[in-house]
């Protein structure tokens, strides 16, 4: 099973603990002008897992995974996301978010 699976597994019924060890000790995560560890990371994901308004694992679309890499695509609102990640040991290790007004995508009128 890859990462992507694991994760919407761990979401269909959020464990803490799954989450945090499918991320690597060393983990980082840039978000726009932010930098977390692992731990702010968890502890950010362990309070939005808990609103039952939390669904990115059923509108995230699996763009590619392989053994060193895996990216993820979904609409927030008038946004698209895209989530980077490489990977360490089998985990996530390294991870950057971009989201990008669906206006200024090349093509908008496929996200409506």
């Amino acid at each position: 099973m890859g990462i992507h699976e694991d994760l919407v597994s761990c979401f269909s019924n959020y464990d803490p603990d799954v989450f945090r060890e499918i991320h690597h000790d060393e983990f980082m995560m840039v978000r726009e002008t932010e930098l977390s560890t692992r731990d702010e990371h968890c502890v950010i994901i362990d309070e939005l897992a808990s609103k039952p308004e939390w669904d990115w694992h059923k509108k995230a679309e699996l763009v590619h995974e392989n053994h060193f890499s895996i990216e993820w695509r979904w609409r927030d609102g008038d946004e698209i996301v895209t989530n980077i990640n490489l990977k360490k040991d089998g985990k996530l290790w390294r991870s950057v978010i971009s989201r990008i007004p669906i206006a200024e995508t090349p093509s908008p009128s496929i996200y409506g």
